[in-house]
């Protein structure tokens, strides 16, 4: 180990400090979060650089990078407690109680709810059958090479277009997970109905993108639904069901997508792609920029590059998979990563700071509702922008996975609501 290995490894115990005193482990984003990076990002990096060969200037900017990082992570969640003060208190006080505290709803908007979960699931049902997914997935699977099957996403996973790809990646969970809830608590069967239809499209239309771990994600929010609709706390059985819900699922889709894996290779071939890869891809990252590619200064983000780019946009990860001479391939890289590829050392501390901001204060938003389908859905929702987090950059989170979107889009509706409600009144007076 090397001398940032070890101040690296202080700072983990400062984060589990951390976690222990002031942000327990629960079925929040905070948390999660922190417990997410420390397994994959902390220890895992440190035992990853432990027996790899690398080189060390790149070894130290990275270990340097991620101790930049749990400092400012835990300085943007402080700061999102600070500035939310308020609203915090009544979080706080939320969370407390929340085992004790019954699953409330009074079935207000639930013929609006259901209506749109029935268009939803209505338009991603067209649009599966139109581009002839559920013949594409059968190609898929009939497919006996590695290659072939990694040609097949990249050519067709990506079809449906903007809106299509929003509603099966953030949208479309959202409201399934919300229909799902409201219509046990209010026992209202047409409302679950409809959510349980929208959940088996939704399923559908995941698999056709046909990434291999995309649904199991899914998957596992649905299994967290009902777990956070009764307490937060995460206990033994617990975290039993749910790696037994991840590990049956990894496999199940490596075995899919990876027709050349033997049975025997499965776990050893997990364990690489759990663990090892993430670090990997952090690690050639930063080893092609900024010494074989320099630092994009804004123009490898979608929106910048749109704005005060030319060309078609080639984004870090698949320069980097073709600087390995990995063509068709993504090499998906945590968060920090696209940071640095854009904005060196400022970019890794800025968006630190705004990824603790925004877990801090979604978590902060959603349980000041209190004990409330609409409360339950969005931290399960915000389930999967943690996943984009942790291999992709932080806008594709935030806007794409639905870590800010989400809430912005529940913080408008629920006005929308409101205002036309008032209005209704105030005309039949």
């Amino acid at each position: 180990m090397q001398f940032l290995d070890y101040v690296h490894a202080c700072c983990l115990i400062g984060v589990a400090l951390y976690v222990w005193q002031r942000e327990p482990a629960r079925l929040l984003l905070t948390p999660l979060t922190l417990l997410g990076f420390f397994v994959l990002y902390g220890v895992g990096t440190i035992i990853y650089f432990a027996d790899g060969d690398a080189v060390q200037e790149v070894r130290d900017t990275v270990s340097l990078c991620l101790i930049l990082m749990w400092f400012c992570l835990i300085i943007g969640i402080e700061l999102a407690r600070a500035s939310f003060s308020r609203l915090a208190n009544v979080s706080a006080y939320n969370v407390r109680s929340w085992s004790q505290t019954p699953l409330r709803d009074d079935g207000a908007n639930n013929q609006l709810l259901a209506a749109t979960g029935i268009v939803v699931a209505l338009f991603m049902l067209a649009m599966f059958v139109g581009m002839g997914k559920l013949g594409q997935i059968a190609t898929f699977f009939a497919l006996d090479s590695t290659r072939e099957k990694q040609n097949f996403r990249f050519e067709l996973g990506g079809q449906g277009g903007y809106l299509y790809q929003m509603l099966v990646v953030c949208i479309a969970p959202f409201l399934s997970f919300l229909l799902l809830v409201k219509g046990l608590v209010t026992r209202s069967r047409y409302v679950f109905i409809t959510g349980a239809v929208l959940a088996v499209v939704l399923f559908a239309a995941k698999v056709g993108t046909f990434q291999k771990i995309i649904w199991v994600v899914y998957v596992l929010q649905l299994v967290i639904l009902f777990q956070v609709s009764k307490r937060l706390e995460i206990g033994l059985g617990r975290i039993l069901l749910l790696l037994v819900v991840l590990l049956g699922g990894a496999v199940g889709a490596a075995l899919v997508a990876l027709p050349d894996l033997q049975v025997g290779d499965v776990s050893e071939w997990l364990a690489y792609r759990i663990f090892e890869v993430n670090d990997e891809v952090v690690y050639q990252t930063f080893y092609v920029y900024p010494d074989h590619l320099p630092h994009t200064w804004g123009m490898n983000i979608g929106l910048i590059h749109s704005i005060f780019g030319s060309g078609e946009l080639t984004s870090s990860y698949v320069r980097v998979a073709n600087f390995f001479g990995a063509e068709n391939a993504t090499f998906d890289a945590f968060y920090i990563a696209d940071a640095w590829v854009d904005f060196s050392y400022a970019g890794v501390i800025v968006m630190s700071l705004l990824v603790g901001f925004v877990v801090k204060a979604v978590d902060i938003y959603a349980t000041s509702l209190g004990k409330s389908p609409i409360a339950v859905a969005l931290l399960v929702s915000g389930l999967y922008g943690l996943f984009e987090l942790m291999v992709t950059s932080a806008f594709t989170a935030f806007l794409s996975g639905g870590l800010i979107f989400i809430p912005l889009l529940v913080m408008i509706s629920d006005g929308l609501v409101t205002d036309i409600t008032r209005g209704r009144a105030q005309w039949q007076r």
